[in-house]
């Protein structure tokens, strides 16, 4: 940082300048800026300036911190100018956010020592079980197999009679010769996706995605290269339960969420029992 020193100091010459015949400086530091008799120092914010920065972008960096000092010392010192005395006291305020934030502090180390944040599948799946009416699709969700396969591919009527197959061998061969002939084969490990996902690797335009899985089991188009060829096995319409695959990891959040709420309800509860009963809490209202 010493050649930021060196241009930050020519910056900031005026500053030093203007700022003689006023509050003494500390000595061996150097003053980047001053707001009556408050002094911002480069050595109060170097660790602020991220390694490796160019010259230029670390004197970028520091005048926006100086801006900001300064704007916020200029503002606090009218403040005090122009509040009467009674709202300049703070004391109330700095007393309460203190509690506020030593509460908060505690309950976070409280649930870093205590929380259990392992959710088992086996949570997840009660949790889904038990809550299904609370997670909706917002748009249709299919299981499909898919596939895009060029024109000129020997034996295409094969593949597109075996990929309307539901039997297993019959899914087995047409994946084993998709593989070394398709440009693209994919049954998304069986698991549901949004049917935009899948149609928008189609040359096709669908104005009303439910009306079309309604009546429509496959999905057979061509452009001048490719067939796209399409299996939908199953669907689910807007604002049908939600497959658990997509709110998997909601629920896990959810899971974590009720048990840092628990311990934090145990904790207040146990924290003013444990005191009402060693009579250091009193209360003189029923």
């Amino acid at each position: 940082m010493r050649i930021e020193m060196k241009l930050i100091t020519i910056v900031f010459f005026g500053s030093l300048i203007i700022s003689c015949g006023h509050a003494a400086q500390e000595e061996g530091k150097t003053p980047l800026a001053r707001v009556h008799d408050k002094y911002l120092y480069y050595e109060d914010i170097a660790d602020m300036i991220p390694d490796g920065l160019s010259s230029e972008d670390s004197i970028t960096k520091i005048k926006s911190f100086v801006d900001f000092w300064v704007k916020r010392q200029a503002l606090t010192k009218t403040a005090e100018i122009n509040l009467a005395e009674e709202q300049k006291d703070v004391t109330k305020e700095l007393e309460d956010y203190r509690m506020d934030l030593l509460i908060f502090r505690y309950k976070q180390k409280f649930i870093e020592q205590n929380l259990d944040t392992i959710v088992t599948e086996k949570q997840i799946n009660e949790f889904y079980a038990s809550h299904q009416t609370e997670f909706k699709l917002a748009q249709p969700a299919v299981k499909a197999t898919f596939i895009k396969i060029l024109r000129t591919t020997p034996n295409i009527s094969m593949v597109r009679s075996l990929y309307r197959s539901s039997r297993e061998t019959d899914a087995q061969q047409l994946k084993d010769y998709c593989d070394e002939h398709a440009a693209l084969y994919n049954d998304f490990n069986n698991d549901w996706i949004y049917f935009k996902d899948l149609i928008i690797e189609i040359p096709i335009a669908i104005d009303d995605q439910e009306e079309y899985l309604k009546t429509k089991s496959y999905i057979e188009m061509n452009d001048s290269v490719y067939f796209f060829l399409v299996n939908i096995k199953n669907y689910r319409l807007k604002e049908a339960t939600s497959p658990l695959e997509f709110v998997y990891g909601n629920i896990q959040s959810i899971i974590l969420k009720q048990r840092k709420q628990a311990l934090i309800d145990d904790i207040e509860t146990n924290i003013f029992n444990n005191m009402l009963d060693k009579e250091e809490i009193e209360l003189f209202t029923k």
